[in-house]
């Protein structure tokens, strides 16, 4: 579904990406894991279109993503929920999720698709004309899953989803996210807590300052030494 293949990105004179090659099959829910500063939210900006790549190719089915402007790559099946989740504070949570259908054409389609999002959400449903900025962290959050849900994406780039949120809500997000796979939506994840990660996705990918230095299905990555002391902590 979506291929990497030695993608580089640069800011000015640093680089951020180095040759960075990875693949996520349709249906799976695949882990991007790392310190901070080692490639994970560049790759998802490369992937939506962001940022554009000084070289290599990302390829979604035989697509080439590599120079097209990120509304075309949002179109195309692919939607973001981004670090921060970037919501519009001033407009009601209805609102939000209506914005997020610009580029699609089947209106008839899109009360359907919010009704889908509220009821995942039923918390969402009952602050629907409430001023998204209003909401607490946990309830920013899901908003913006709902939103990236509005595209009706083959694919959604989750960037530290659960950053911020006490644990009880972090357990409620990943309870989300293991639905919309199960519904058939393929994940693509980074995330702080490498463990939870590990635990939702299929396979794993570790980047170091830029690269890709380790992968493989996520039960071996989570009983791989290296990756369960520098990332895992304590069990």
């Amino acid at each position: 579904m979506l291929t990497l293949q030695d993608v580089e990105v640069r800011y000015g004179s640093i680089q951020a990406l180095s040759g960075v090659s990875l693949q996520v099959h349709d249906g799976e829910v695949v882990a991007l894991i790392g310190a901070n500063g080692a490639g994970k939210t560049t790759t998802l900006r490369a992937v939506s279109g962001l940022v554009r790549p000084a070289r290599g190719k990302i390829l979604f089915g035989d697509a080439d993503l590599s120079r097209l402007p990120a509304d075309q790559i949002a179109a195309m099946g692919i939607s973001h929920v981004p670090e921060g989740r970037a919501i519009f504070a001033n407009l009601t949570v209805l609102e939000n999720l209506r914005l997020a259908t610009f580029s699609r054409r089947d209106r008839r389609q899109v009360q359907e698709d919010i009704e889908r999002v509220f009821s995942l959400l039923p918390r969402l449903a009952e602050r629907r004309h409430q001023n998204a900025g209003t909401l607490s962290g946990g309830e920013q959050q899901m908003l913006a899953i709902g939103r990236a849900l509005m595209l009706r994406g083959r694919i959604m780039l989750l960037d530290e989803p659960s950053m911020g949120l006490a644990p009880v809500l972090v357990a409620e997000i990943f309870r989300l996210l293991r639905e919309i796979n199960r519904q058939g939506t393929t994940l693509l994840l980074v995330e702080q807590n490498a463990r939870m990660a590990l635990a939702l996705a299929t396979r794993g990918y570790v980047l170091e300052n830029g690269r890709v230095v380790l992968s493989g299905p996520s039960a071996e990555l989570m009983a791989n030494p290296a990756v369960a002391e520098a990332y895992l902590g304590a069990a």
